[in-house]
């Protein structure tokens, strides 16, 4: 203690608290850490293994023909006689999204070489790339309301909880429509969170010209600039490639050109400018881009792209009866405008569709693909509630050993007591209970569909991981080494239970795929197995560390030091489970090594490969489609009715030439007793590296 000349004592002031290292960076620093460690554990390797039969290699296909045909209205897929050429079972932003980047890689038009898809990277490349972008999206919608109203730790947390989720991971790896639904979609209900909590209700400036006033912020202009980028190129584009036939009395028609069936585009699109540029405030701006976002979302995964988050919306409103949060910042007043911003961007589309293509386009999309997937089932497995349950626990490994205690801790502080004293502490429970009913939505939504795959899960993933960060964050910031404790002795057991279920028998890793492949649709109990994929001992070094990594939570000394290993063991697994696994499965889930071989040693393009009895499509797409176009009498697809017969009829067409064969290694036998008997001695197996696949070779 020192005194003055006066005797006075003077008490020391106390040393401030030490600023953690997010507090040190400024607000688009920490963005840009999160966007960066997305895109290391994801864009690493990405295109480096083929793609997955069948649904990335189907939409590849889809996604080559619109770039091909330039043509990007309307959708096909000419492959195989099982199917018409249209492709109407979805709708057509993951399209969009691989036929422009196809053509920035090069690889979009007509006449290219032979064999380039099967002999060269850029289409996994071009295919993945976007859906990897899409993911750092929902790694952002997750950061931004829990950094604003828990902390910026906690949003840091959420995000890279969702971002080493491996359900959550595998699927940004995958050219496939789910992540272009969920990147979108999460950003959008991220957003909307920020237009309902956010209490910073100070006016926008304004600038003015000739009468004329606008709010000169960057919400603005990022608002206007989203919207022309995801509406005009529709419009132009419609307007140049449609014409609509309408019928008129008397068996006569008229027929529109594209540029007026889409003027009401156009004038709803500058009304939203003009309506805009009035409002006041940054809240209702957030809810525009929300909703543009959505309309997006819309167009890559149909009616749950608006579905969902309306519905998380409604429920956060309903459970909390928190109504009065919509008067403020003409929140209710700038309502009317969002439905018209996510009508611009997901109904052009629809229209265009539906003026060429008529109510059949619209039957199998909603009516097949939509309605009935949903209330009486369609193509894939059927379950009730608990359903799910089992694939969250492969989708959220090794993170499923915190699941018991942060859901209980989210459960007792979302129900506790509102304190109007702390706000503070009141915006952290809206922020759990907002990311409590997000995930209750989804999984009840998903569970209440009567088609059910194991990928359904997924848009209930990012509601979890906001449990995951705050709980984390609390354990942190509270210094509460039993809640610690009490999550290795609740999830410990079960983490221990799924390693168990994923090691039980050597091809039971192959759940990881079937978190976004449905294998388990045709073969409930698993292909077979390649022998030296045996990922036992990896799967249970990685549950031992995570379990150790958040045993040392409970000690305070080394808390920050254990949460960054948590996250270093999930990230660690994520690059296991993105750059080994997939990597090595990709050798027998891909065509690609069997068809690249093939255009390697044919001799010359007179020696064609003949697909028989093959539905997989990575057929199709890594052949460039050369095995189904030209006259029907020279495709060489067999398959459906008289797929035999019209095999020996082609044969008996070539005599003499050398021919390479792509069967399912079952079908060997059955296919040298087609063949004539002096061709089945030159059958040979040149490729028997697949365990699914063979490729093979005869002198017809």
């Amino acid at each position: 203690m020192t005194s003055t000349t006066d005797d006075s004592p003077v008490i020391p002031s106390p040393t401030p608290p030490r600023a953690g290292f997010l507090d040190r960076l400024t607000e688009r620093q920490v963005l840009l850490l999160v966007l960066l460690v997305g895109a290391l554990l994801y864009l690493p390797f990405a295109g480096s293994y083929g793609l997955f039969d069948p649904w990335e290699t189907h939409y590849g296909e889809v996604g080559r023909q619109m770039a091909r045909r330039n043509d990007f209205i309307s959708l096909y897929w000419p492959g195989s006689p099982l199917d018409g050429e249209q492709f109407w079972s979805k709708p057509v932003l993951s399209f969009w999204m691989m036929a422009l980047s196809m053509k920035v890689f090069g690889i979009g038009g007509g006449g290219l070489a032979a064999g380039e898809f099967a002999l060269s990277s850029r289409p996994e490349w071009a295919l993945r790339l976007p859906f990897c972008l899409m993911a750092l999206l929902a790694l952002v919608g997750v950061y931004l309301p829990v950094s604003r109203f828990v902390s910026r730790r906690a949003g840091v947390l959420s995000a890279l909880a969702l971002a080493t989720f491996p359900m959550f991971s595998l699927v940004a790896r995958q050219a496939m429509t789910d992540m272009a639904f969920l990147g979108p979609m999460t950003l959008g209900l991220g957003l909307c969170a920020l237009a309902l909590f956010d209490d910073k209700d100070d006016e926008l400036p304004r600038r003015h010209w000739r009468g004329f006033s606008w709010p000169h912020h960057s919400i603005y202009y990022t608002t206007v600039a989203l919207l022309a980028l995801t509406v005009l190129p529709q419009l132009v584009v419609n307007s140049i490639q449609l014409t609509w036939t309408l019928p008129l009395p008397w068996k006569r028609h008229i027929t529109l050109p594209g540029v007026v069936s889409m003027m009401p585009y156009f004038i709803g699109f500058f009304l939203f400018l003009w309506f805009t540029a009035r409002t006041r405030y940054k809240a209702p701006f957030y809810l525009h881009i929300a909703s543009i976002l959505c309309g997006l979302a819309m167009l890559a995964k149909g009616l749950a792209g608006l579905g969902l988050p309306v519905i998380v919306f409604l429920a956060y409103l309903l459970f909390t009866w928190n109504w009065r949060r919509l008067a403020r910042a003409e929140l209710l007043r700038s309502l009317p405008l969002a439905i018209l911003a996510c009508a611009l961007v997901a109904v052009p589309w629809h229209h265009a569709m539906l003026a060429r293509h008529g109510f059949p386009f619209w039957n199998e999309l909603y009516g097949d693909n939509h309605w009935r997937r949903l209330v009486t089932g369609r193509h894939g497995d059927r379950g009730s509630f608990e359903y799910f349950l089992r694939e969250l626990g492969y989708g959220l490994y090794p993170w499923i050993a915190l699941a018991p205690s942060a859901l209980a801790w989210v459960a007792m502080r979302a129900f506790g007591p509102r304190t109007a004293a702390t706000p503070g502490v009141d915006k952290r429970r809206d922020i759990l209970w907002f990311g409590a009913i997000w995930f209750v939505s989804g999984y009840a939504l998903v569970s209440f569909s009567m088609t059910k795959f194991h990928h359904y899960i997924l848009p209930a993933l990012p509601g979890l991981a906001i449990a995951f960060g705050c709980f984390l964050d609390d354990v942190l910031t509270e210094k509460r080494g039993r809640l610690a404790l009490l999550a290795v002795v609740a999830g410990a057991p079960l983490l221990a239970l799924v390693a168990y279920d994923l090691t039980s028998a050597q091809k039971s890793a192959q759940r990881f795929l079937w978190l976004f492949s449905y294998d388990y649709i045709n073969t409930p109990q698993g292909r077979p197995w390649p022998p030296d994929m045996d990922y036992a001992r990896v799967l249970w070094i990685f549950a031992g560390l995570f379990t150790a990594a958040i045993a040392l939570l409970a000690w305070q000394r080394v808390r920050a030091w254990a949460a960054i290993a948590t996250f270093a063991v999930a990230a660690a697994f994520t690059y296991f489970l993105l750059d080994v696994y997939i990597r090595q499965a990709a050798a027998h889930w891909s065509q690609k090594p069997l068809i690249a071989q093939y255009y390697r040693e044919r001799g010359s393009h007179e020696e064609r490969l003949l697909a028989w009895q093959m539905y997989w499509r990575g057929e199709n797409f890594y052949t460039q489609n050369e095995i189904y176009e030209g006259p029907a009498s020279e495709r060489t697809v067999f398959l459906g009715d008289k797929n035999a017969e019209n095999l020996k009829e082609f044969v008996t067409k070539h005599p003499g030439k050398r021919m390479w064969f792509l069967i399912e290694r079952s079908r060997l036998d059955s296919l040298k007793g087609i063949l004539p008997e002096s061709v089945r001695p030159s059958v040979k197996v040149v490729n028997e590296n697949n365990n699914k696949f063979y490729l093979l070779t005869a002198n017809l």
